[in-house]
């Protein structure tokens, strides 16, 4: 008897197993495979009772017949298909939408022959596998490789979708070499990690532009200039340099050359001045562009050899197209900061530049063009400091803009006003300084000086040297009779 019911309870067992495991083989997925805006018929064994599709969006379901389905790709990415037919049975297909092969292919062929047409110059070559787009060969500039990216990134967007628009991101980052593109990002429908572009950048500048930035910072005494009759860095109806503010003429200015001659001079608004002739104010003078390459400097030096102006800082500065550069001149002031309260307070130390600061970014455009960014021109100073906590009190005049230069021309920032309070005091001498009877004969007046900052920024293009080739220096130029004069030897004593 025992071995009966040891062998009933065997049946038991593998009748439950077999129960047990049904429903893993009906889980078994089917993988079914189509392509965007193509179609494919799916076969059942059984009459279909119910159908469900997990992502309408991603492939579109069609009932032709209880056992037949047809299946619409929408858009790349992947899906789950459940059947249940008329017995109660579960069936899992696993659908997958992918890209057609042959229209991607004509699609890299337009891109290459749109980069082609776009830079016939240059040697940029376009390749795709496995979702990612190389952009590879060499290039004359920084311009010819993010129009290059825009092209793949417009390409992105009408991929793979009915309706798609071309991308409208702000200009790539060419210093990048890989670019994380998607539907979403670019405009397309919906959007998931199956349809995600990465955009590999290998092109290669083959010259790298520089650019070197001559920057002269100056503080004009407007006050001074208006009592004179004169205003630097306006335009006047004849196109001077100068223009006359009170109609009576003023002493000589002399325009002198860098060796000393004197170039021209002006007496009132007489003849005009080289540097500022082709000076074009812009925006009630707070900007303006000199194509005259060396009379700015001319005009500044005869402002200075007046003690009308004061030179802040005069720096050159050296950087390739598409980097920034940055220039300061002044101090970081310490100051601390306080936070928290009682035992759980805190004191950090953090630094604020104060001085003159400069930070720009320039790029050669394709038709020779500077494309010069300021952001920015800076002048500050410390006038005194907060009762609570001892904040130092900054007195800043800065500007930012963005402008479009020529090689060797000069952009002009001014306008920026600075008045000073101060107190002057004339007496007659001995008699003024008698006690109380002496203000009888003295007199005390307030006045306001005001100052003026202005840059002076010249852009010019650096072409570097041929490889081997030999660099002159200044001592390799013959010298002028004054200046072998100037450079005599003289004996060191023993």
């Amino acid at each position: 008897m025992e071995p009966f019911a040891t062998g009933r309870k065997v049946c038991l067992l593998l009748v439950l197993l077999l129960a047990l495991c049904y429903p893993v083989a009906a889980h078994a997925a089917v993988t079914t495979e189509v392509v965007v805006n193509r179609s494919v018929l799916v076969d059942l064994h059984t009459k279909s009772e119910r159908v469900s599709i997990a992502s309408p969006d991603v492939a579109e379901l069609v009932v032709i017949s209880p056992t037949q389905l047809q299946i619409n790709g929408k858009k790349v990415g992947s899906t789950t298909l459940i059947v249940w037919d008329t017995a109660g049975k579960t069936s899992f297909f696993d659908v997958r939408v992918k890209r057609n092969e042959s229209v991607l292919e004509s699609q890299i062929e337009a891109l290459q022959d749109q980069i082609q047409q776009m830079a016939p110059k240059d040697n940029i070559k376009v390749d795709y596998a496995n979702d990612t787009i190389v952009l590879s060969g060499t290039a004359a500039n920084e311009q010819t490789v993010a129009k290059a990216l825009q092209l793949a990134q417009a390409y992105t967007a009408g991929n793979g979708s009915k309706a798609g628009a071309p991308a409208t991101d702000p200009p790539l980052d060419t210093s990048r070499s890989s670019y994380q593109l998607s539907e979403t990002q670019t405009g397309r429908q919906g959007g998931d990690a199956d349809t995600v572009i990465t955009v590999l950048n290998h092109v290669e500048i083959v010259e790298p532009q520089q650019v070197l930035l001559e920057v002269k910072v100056a503080q004009v005494d407007k006050t001074a200039l208006k009592s004179l009759g004169i205003s630097a860095f306006i335009r006047g109806a004849s196109a001077e340099g100068f223009s006359n503010l009170v109609g009576a003429p003023v002493g000589e200015l002399a325009i002198k050359n860098p060796d000393g001659s004197v170039r021209s001079q002006a007496t009132g608004i007489a003849g005009p001045i080289p540097g500022l002739a082709n000076f074009t104010p812009i925006d009630s003078y707070q900007l303006g562009v000199s194509s005259f390459k060396a009379g700015i400097g001319a005009v500044l030096r005869a402002l200075v050899t007046k003690n009308l102006a004061k030179v802040l800082a005069e720096p050159n500065l050296m950087v390739q197209s598409g980097q920034v550069g940055k220039f300061l001149a002044g101090s970081k002031i310490p100051y601390s900061i306080v936070s928290g309260v009682g035992a759980l307070s805190a004191t950090s130390i953090q630094f604020i530049d104060v001085g003159v600061k400069l930070n720009f970014k320039p790029e050669v455009l394709e038709n020779g063009l500077i494309s010069l960014k300021i952001d920015p021109a800076e002048v500050s100073s410390i006038t005194g400091v907060l009762a609570v906590n001892g904040y130092p009190i900054i007195d800043t005049r800065e500007v930012r803009t963005r402008v479009k230069l020529k090689d060797g021309e000069s952009l002009i920032l001014a306008g920026l006003l600075q008045e000073e309070a101060i107190k002057a005091m004339s007496k007659i001498p001995i008699l003024g300084d008698i006690p109380i009877l002496g203000a009888l004969f003295r007199s005390t007046q307030d006045d306001i000086k005001e100052k003026e900052l202005v840059f002076f920024i010249t852009p010019k293009l650096v072409t570097a040297s041929a490889p081997g080739s030999r660099i002159l220096l200044p001592t390799d130029k013959p010298l002028t009779p004054e200046q072998e004069k100037e450079l005599q030897w003289v004996p060191i004593p023993n």
